[in-house]
């Protein structure tokens, strides 16, 4: 289904009569790439239009045009998609056509800086920044090396190839029965707990808890292999 998600608008004033005229490809890619700078405001990438199929030979009433581009709910701004071109003369719709495009995105990401194989737990060594298209990422990139430090890859990646964030799992770092310290702090004030996993977890993920003392079962996040902490 299409819907409106972002307009781009231009207008071209003309002698008001019936004749038609020709509507320049021109003034397409013109609205095209203020839709995309509007919608892509801020994210910091790189982009180009590498390809827009606009049907050839299109004339409409001359007059004050006012184009405005409407493209599917989801896309994010890169790749191949399929928009509607609506095109009003003097305020009446005269024109609804699909144009093809694809998009060229370019942003810096995480690569590997040599082959990994499945199950290579990452080092900082393991990986570079680089700037590449979302297109070899699938749009999954690790944009921050922090974030892939300590996980494990799925499969294997060979150099320069993005990592995804589908193809990591974190490394447990709490098993199930280990003696754990539960760590509670709130504007000031620190309480510390003996507790025991009952999950597994890597750092930063949620697992169960039973504290000792009172012997309830809590969620905590797993700060390092000893340590997990709750709010309060």
């Amino acid at each position: 289904m299409v819907v409106l998600t972002w307009l781009a608008t231009i207008v071209h004033c003309q002698a008001s009569s019936t004749r038609q005229v020709p509507l320049p490809e021109q003034e397409i890619r013109a609205v095209v790439e203020r839709f995309l700078a509007e919608k892509l405001e801020g994210r910091g990438w790189e982009t180009s239009i590498r390809r827009l199929a606009v049907p050839s030979g299109i004339k409409v009433s001359s007059g004050v045009r006012d184009l405005e581009l409407i493209a599917p709910a989801g896309w994010d701004g890169w790749g191949a998609t399929s928009v509607v071109l609506v095109v009003r003369v003097n305020g009446v719709v005269e024109k609804n056509l699909s144009l093809r495009l694809l998009i060229d995105a370019q942003t810096e990401m995480v690569t590997a800086s040599r082959q990994l194989l499945a199950g290579t737990v990452l080092t900082e060594a393991d990986l570079q920044l680089q700037k590449q298209d979302l297109a070899q990422a699938g749009g999954l990139p690790v944009k921050n090396i922090t974030d892939a430090v300590g996980k494990k890859l799925r499969i294997t990646v060979r150099a320069g190839t993005p990592i995804r964030s589908n193809q990591l799992v974190s490394v447990p770092v709490v098993v199930s029965g280990q003696l754990v310290t539960i760590i509670a702090e709130n504007a000031g004030v620190r309480i510390t707990v003996s507790g025991r996993a009952r999950s597994a977890g890597g750092v930063g993920e949620l697992i169960r808890v039973q504290n000792l003392v009172s012997n309830k079962e809590i969620p905590a996040r797993v700060v390092d292999a000893s340590t997990v902490e709750v709010g309060f």
